[in-house]
């Protein structure tokens, strides 16, 4: 029996059957509040005409790893990165929410993993640095798309994480590669790796769309690429080859030995998952400081376009976003090309003056 005070109100809180029952009491003490629980949990338990149509609560490890994960696995069977990254999350759930059912998991719970969380150190880190705010949001993230799942089988009765607010996130260092970063990481690049970034320089595509590409997706004569599907529903697009992102493609296309443009190492029957650790070593070799992840290149390729004069609405396109707003995001101008727009607008200002010059002569 749980008796809590809000306000001035009492209100309690009880589970049956993996049932949460919390609701106001209306009494003006607590011995009052304590009776009214005791009779609601003898009507609910006797008579059972509480939640009608509503199924007992599972437990957290039972759901996630059972029919979450069923459901994720059939949403995201076309995005395996992003599937793996929710199961990751899962692990970390349900090591703290285990065994308790889902009624009882309330905003304060959901709190208590918040603060717990960000105070983990992270894994492969041997100088005890913690959890990133963005790593306990993206954990948070995953949560609430569980419950909202949930509430959809009728396996709850509200989201706690709705009312848990997220860390507030520091914007990623983004990195544009000049040309010469370009040709030494290339040249420190395993075949498959520089194969990966040509095509990430040449097309702005994801590392996942990549991995992905069959050899019916190549059209030989238009010389373009077809993206099946992504991370958004407009990643499903044609994108006109360079010549040097084509010469990567028809290469893979002609040495293929099954539908993979970009196969495993331990089968053909299947695309490869990521290039991680081939683009650590190339770091490593090539000696360009971090940070700069791989996703970098797609910042990079994306920023080249927009300082070559491409317009938002056709980057867009060639990016796959969904909004318009995404693709402001990866636009970088670098410092070169800002000095460059401030003498434009020197000269402008100028040339202005000296019109207003001449014509009062």
């Amino acid at each position: 029996m749980t008796i809590l005070r809000h306000g001035n109100s009492w209100w309690y809180k009880f589970e049956v059957r993996g049932i949460l029952y919390r609701e106001r009491t209306g009494a003006n003490t607590k011995e009052e509040a304590s009776q009214i629980e005791a009779a609601r949990r003898a009507e609910v338990k006797d008579l059972r005409v509480a939640n009608e149509g509503e199924q007992p609560s599972p437990r957290f490890r039972e759901f996630a790893y059972g029919e979450f994960q069923q459901w994720l696995a059939v949403e995201h069977r076309d995005r395996p990165s992003t599937f793996a990254r929710y199961m990751r999350s899962i692990k970390v759930l349900s090591a703290f929410f285990g065994e308790r059912t889902l009624q009882v998991l309330d905003a304060g719970v959901v709190e208590q993993f918040k603060i717990q969380r960000s105070q983990q150190t992270r894994k492969n880190f041997k100088d005890g640095r913690l959890v990133t705010p963005a790593a306990v949001n993206r954990d948070l993230a995953v949560l609430r798309i569980l419950f909202n799942f949930a509430l959809r089988l009728r396996k709850v009765r509200e989201n706690p994480v709705a009312q848990v607010h997220l860390f507030r996130e520091r914007q990623n260092h983004v990195r544009v590669l000049s040309l010469a970063e370009e040709k030494t990481y290339l040249a420190s690049a395993s075949p498959l790796l520089c194969d990966v970034a040509t095509l990430m320089l040449e097309t702005g595509m994801r590392p996942g769309e990549i991995y992905r590409l069959q050899a019916t997706d190549l059209d030989v004569e238009l010389r373009s690429v077809f993206v099946r599907s992504g991370k958004t529903d407009n990643a499903t697009r044609y994108i006109p080859l360079t010549e040097r992102g084509f010469a990567v493609l028809a290469s893979r296309a002609n040495s293929a030995k099954d539908k993979w443009l970009f196969p495993s190492r331990f089968s053909a029957m299947r695309p490869v998952l990521d290039v991680k650790k081939a683009h650590k070593a190339a770091l490593a070799r090539c000696g360009i400081k971090p940070p700069f992840r791989l996703y970098d290149l797609r910042h990079t390729a994306l920023t080249r376009l927009a300082m070559a004069g491409v317009d938002l609405p056709t980057l867009k396109e060639l990016a796959g976003h969904s909004q318009i707003q995404m693709t402001m995001r990866y636009v970088h101008p670098t410092p070169e090309h800002k000095r460059r727009a401030i003498e434009k607008f020197s000269a402008f200002t100028k040339s202005l003056s000296e019109e207003q010059v001449t014509a009062r002569a």
